[in-house]
């Protein structure tokens, strides 16, 4: 009898251990999917999702719309679309919710607490573009990620490091004195230099302070200050009526007509300096052509030398014939 009781005792303990297990196997089964099982009773819509890279979502992910779960993942696997390989997602969304998102919505993978847990979010995008069209599938963003963190990381230290080596080679050399900035910094010279330039210039600006003279009358003189005055009231006028279309002024620079007389007359003159550079005309052939050139100054000569001759012997060109009555 004693051996009898003793198995139905195991056997007992067993059975309760058995039910506590699926017990707790249920329940962590149940928080899991809790967003999944939170929306079996509420009507759902599908939806596509294209990315290039998952990033690790798994089937029955939340999806959340600014934050709140409406709804999960589905299904995940490959596809071709446009001749480019894609990972489709497919998701269950509530139908309430759909109105929410517009047609630029964009989904992207991101990842919750410390565990690493993924999930997916869809930004809405601008309404007033309009309604989504759950047909149509939702472009995916890809994350960033650690690795590529990293890469960028790496990169800048790679920059940083040049830099670094740069500034070293600088100032190795202003060190040694080369370059402009080295001189200064290591010839005596060009600091007594750079000393005594400063000293002229304080004197000079305490002379004229203190000494009077027409600087000191044009910066402190209230006189100047008025003409100063004056001739910006002048052209603020100036400006007024530049700005004034039914003004003089206004009308030359606001007329229409004006502007397309001065473009005429501007291609007007650069006809005629091309005509002019082209050594066509009088003042072309004077300009450009030799031969021109050559006979100018053979009659220039001829004048000089007609002069000349008319101061030695003025008698030969000048006769006074004398009548007496």
């Amino acid at each position: 009898m004693a051996m009898k009781r003793s198995s139905n005792l195991r056997l007992s303990e067993i059975r309760v251990g058995l039910i506590v297990g699926v017990s707790f196997f249920l329940g962590a089964l149940a928080i899991i999917s809790y967003g999944k099982v939170q929306n079996l009773f509420l009507k759902q819509v599908p939806l596509t999702v294209l990315f290039t890279n998952v990033r690790g979502l798994t089937v029955g992910a939340p999806v959340r719309i600014s934050g709140m779960t409406s709804g999960f993942v589905k299904r995940i696997h490959f596809i071709r679309y446009h001749q480019q390989q894609y990972v489709q997602v497919r998701i269950r969304l509530s139908k309430k919710r759909l109105s929410e998102l517009s047609e630029e919505a964009t989904a992207v993978i991101r990842t919750q607490g410390l565990m690493g847990i993924k999930y997916l979010d869809l930004i809405p995008g601008d309404l007033s573009k309009g309604p989504l069209n759950p047909v149509l599938p939702i472009n995916g963003q890809d994350a960033m990620t650690i690795q590529s963190v990293l890469g960028n990381g790496t990169d800048l230290v790679k920059t940083l490091n040049h830099v670094s080596i740069s500034l070293d080679t600088l100032l190795t050399q202003v060190r040694e004195g080369q370059g402009t900035i080295g001189r200064v910094m290591t010839r005596p010279e060009l600091y007594d230099n750079l000393n005594d330039t400063t000293r002229e210039i304080r004197k000079m600006a305490q002379g004229i302070n203190e000494g009077g003279g027409p600087l000191q009358s044009a910066i402190y003189s209230k006189k100047m200050t008025r003409k100063l005055e004056l001739i910006l009231d002048h052209l603020d006028r100036l400006l007024d009526e530049l700005s004034d279309p039914h003004g003089s002024l206004g009308m030359f620079t606001h007329d229409p007509g004006t502007a397309q007389d001065l473009k005429e007359s501007i291609h007007q003159l650069s006809l005629i300096l091309s005509a002019i550079q082209s050594g066509k005309g009088a003042v072309g052939e004077m300009l450009y052509d030799p031969g021109m050139g050559n006979k100018i100054n053979g009659t220039v000569d001829k004048i000089n030398a007609l002069l000349d001759d008319m101061k030695k012997d003025p008698r030969k060109y000048f006769t006074v014939n004398v009548h007496l009555f």
